[in-house]
């Protein structure tokens, strides 16, 4: 399978502008989220990641970064791309990122469905189940590594 190329951009430009495709076709698209909701005015203010598959967005994920914390948000797969562990690259990437700046956790709201995904990471829950855009999630956290010179 064709190697996956992870880029970043803070704020909007063309990077957003692909994971903006993405999430439309997933949250809107395939569940039913609204476009008010999906599209809220926040991405300018966030980190975005996409992974690339032959030049062609395939996955994504934005984060706020709000001073020594760390939220991932809109975590999205395109269909035709599921399966092959892109996501999670994508993420390990996000880990990555946050770890060589110091970050020692990261948090997420997961879709109950997506549960199991995030626990592979890493991932913990904490607290109790709540709803977002009319579907059930859950807060998880995951603890980062640091790096030896910071131990």
């Amino acid at each position: 399978m064709n190697e996956l190329e992870i880029k970043r951009q803070n704020g909007l430009g063309k990077i957003a502008e692909d994971a903006l495709k993405i999430r439309d076709a997933v949250f809107i698209g395939e569940q039913g989220v609204s476009v008010q909701r999906e599209h809220d005015g926040a991405d300018q203010q966030r980190m975005h990641y996409v992974g690339y598959l032959d030049g062609k967005p395939a996955t994504t994920a934005r984060v706020l970064i709000n001073g020594a914390n760390w939220h991932i948000e809109r975590v999205a797969t395109l269909k035709t791309a599921r399966g092959s562990g892109h996501a999670q690259r994508l993420m390990r990437q996000i880990m990555d990122d946050a770890s060589q700046s110091g970050i020692y956790t990261i948090d997420l709201n997961a879709q109950m469905t997506a549960m199991p995904f995030y626990e592979k990471l890493g991932f913990v829950r904490q607290g109790e189940v709540f709803v977002d855009a009319g579907m059930d999630h859950v807060e998880m956290q995951r603890t980062l590594s640091l790096k030896e010179e910071d131990k």
